[in-house]
């Protein structure tokens, strides 16, 4: 082999060697960069189309925020924080003036702890005999007596005897029997949640003679504070005095009467 054919040969070898080294040295790094860029690049863009998807979720429920804030607001004038009876007594009047009566007494009792109510057996359970006796009668037998279904019980456990109470309140009107009820009516429709426990006449008006003479009504129910007894006692203290008057009795009692 001449000189030529090997230098020829090893200028070829040369060559050789320098193209792996360049792609080894230069190229391979570039091609694995490249690699994990591209790698880095979808997985952004996978957070972006999460980051998308949950600003489309905000946008939607920032468009009812002004609703969700409505209910709030209503919820809370419903059972406030505070037992704020200045209020309540200031809606009884609007709803005194509202229904033509007049009220003559309100008063407060002290507040009391929530207590969680059990659920009660179903009667219909509990007594085989009667159950038997239910399912051979007749339907359709305008004789059967239809035996109630109670309401299910709701409870939360997030309502407690810590965070929950109530107020006995009794208020006292004058007017006539469907005045009266129009009273109770817009009572229970109003924006304080306002349990009704008893509804009672001093009078003779109870039958219900739209032409009768104005009579004493008396209405007895519950309203609740979210918030534990003693601090709505401690309240009810500091707020009496300021919407203290005699009664039509001569017992001190609060009103709402605007006379």
């Amino acid at each position: 082999m001449d000189s030529n054919r090997i230098k020829m040969l090893a200028a070829v070898l040369t060559g050789v060697v320098v193209l792996v080294l360049g792609f080894l040295v230069g190229v391979e790094p570039q091609l694995s960069a490249a690699s994990t860029a591209s790698a880095q690049q979808d997985s952004v863009e996978q957070q972006n189309d999460t980051l998308r998807s949950g600003l489309a979720s905000l946008e939607t429920a920032n468009s009812g925020l002004s609703t969700l804030k409505g209910d709030l607001a209503t919820l809370q004038s419903s059972v406030p924080s505070q037992a704020s009876l200045s209020t309540f007594l200031t809606e009884l009047d609007g709803l005194a003036s509202a229904s033509g009566t007049t009220i003559t007494a309100f008063t407060s009792a002290d507040a009391a702890a929530y207590a969680p109510v059990a659920p009660v057996a179903d009667a219909t359970t509990t007594d085989a005999g009667s159950s038997d006796e239910t399912e051979t009668a007749s339907p359709s037998d305008p004789t059967t007596p239809v035996v109630p279904t109670a309401p299910q019980l709701v409870t939360d456990p997030q309502i407690t005897t810590t965070n929950f109470s109530s107020i006995p309140i009794t208020v006292s009107i004058s007017g006539s029997y469907a005045q009266a009820l129009d009273f109770l009516s817009r009572l229970q429709g109003g924006s304080r949640l306002f349990l009704v426990t008893t509804f009672a006449s001093a009078g003779s008006s109870e039958s219900g003679d739209t032409g009768s003479t104005p009579d004493q009504w008396t209405v007895g129910g519950l309203v609740y504070v979210l918030q534990d007894a003693a601090a709505t006692q401690a309240e009810q203290a500091a707020e009496t005095p300021t919407t203290t008057a005699e009664g039509t009795d001569g017992t001190s009692s609060d009103t709402a009467a605007g006379e």
